[in-house]
């Protein structure tokens, strides 16, 4: 588990503890209903209980919850990787449905990729997304990030085959 506490403006990132996972599921499901990907069968608790173990146990992972006037209102889960150069990857970046398009999400990405590069000595940010999730995409694009490369049918859900995006970032912040 990779510790991990960020203040700033009104805005608390934090790691996810155990006595989250019930609220972070039921809050993960309404959130999923209104994304692209329309997936239909709603995260068990057990499934995010499971990812809640993998990065309790592994040093080099995250999973944070960010925390807006004493309310959820995002998640990020990924791992840092040690190589010759750090890497952090990000599997999960979630924003509250009322949240989107107010530049809230670009700021909670610039204060954690500047925490990361403080902290950590991160050089390369790299992110995955479904390959059907267009909004999603632009977002990582607009942050400076570019298709590195894709990743054929990685994903299966609900027995339907979907394409993984790898994107990396790339120079500056805000394009």
């Amino acid at each position: 588990m990779l510790d991990v506490s960020i203040d700033f403006e009104d805005i608390n990132i934090m790691n996810v503890e155990k006595e989250d996972i019930s609220f972070m599921q039921e809050w993960i499901n309404y959130q999923s209903s209104y994304m692209e990907q329309n997936i239909v069968n709603p995260m068990k608790f057990d499934e995010l209980y499971e990812r809640f173990l993998e990065y309790y146990i592994s040093e080099s992972e995250f999973f944070l919850k960010i925390i807006k006037n004493n309310e959820l209102i995002g998640v990020i889960k990924g791992r840092l990787e040690f190589k010759t150069v750090i890497e952090v990857w990000v599997g999960c970046f979630l924003i509250d449905k009322d949240m989107r398009y107010k530049g809230i999400g670009s700021k909670i990405l610039k204060e954690f990729i500047d925490y990361l590069i403080k902290e950590y000595n991160v050089k390369k940010f790299f992110a995955t997304v479904m390959a059907k999730s267009h909004d999603t995409i632009k977002f990582w694009k607009k942050n400076n990030y570019e298709i590195l490369r894709i990743s054929k049918n990685y994903y299966n859900i609900d027995g339907e085959e979907s394409d993984m995006i790898i994107l990396k970032r790339v120079g500056g912040f805000y394009g």
